[in-house]
């Protein structure tokens, strides 16, 4: 199973039931009809952001820091970050950031939606994504930022 369908079908199972560890989530999904290893699965949670918490009860429950959706969409992003930014390039307080052909429209959204410092806005055509940013320290600050989210697995750190 492709693992963007994966975290979809746990995004639903953490969304709709309480787990209290990750053994139930592993039995969950392959009553589902997902095999996972505790590795993967542990590396899925962790992308999703998912964070153990206590429960009423006394135990520990595993929860979406937020809504299921969000998730996935933060997720999606990371995921357009990281496979999809061929090129950047500098120009001024300009960012020119090449795409595969009808990825940039992706690639844009998620610069938009980083949140990150300096960025004014993106303008994105078929394969190439415009950011605008404040000025010439900050765009080569983004530049080494998406060169290192698509080396370092998508952290942007």
């Amino acid at each position: 199973m492709a693992r963007t369908r994966r975290l979809t079908l746990l995004t639903r199972l953490l969304g709709s039931k309480r787990f209290s560890s990750q053994e139930e989530l592993a039995r969950a999904l392959a009553r589902a009809g997902v095999e996972v290893t505790q590795a993967t699965l542990s590396r899925d949670l962790h992308s999703l952001g998912v964070i153990r918490r206590p429960d009423v009860d006394g135990g520990t429950v595993w929860e979406l820091p937020g809504p299921a959706v969000e998730q996935l969409d933060r997720e999606r992003q990371r995921l357009d970050l990281r496979q999809f930014v061929n090129e950047a390039r500098v120009a001024q307080n300009l960012l020119v950031v090449r795409t595969p052909p009808g990825h940039a429209n992706a690639v844009g959204r998620a610069i938009d939606l980083q949140g990150w410092d300096d960025v004014i806005g993106t303008v994105a055509g078929d394969d190439t994504v415009l950011v605008v940013m404040a000025d010439v320290a900050g765009a080569k600050r983004l530049k080494k930022k998406l060169e290192q989210f698509s080396s370092d697995g998508g952290t942007g750190k």
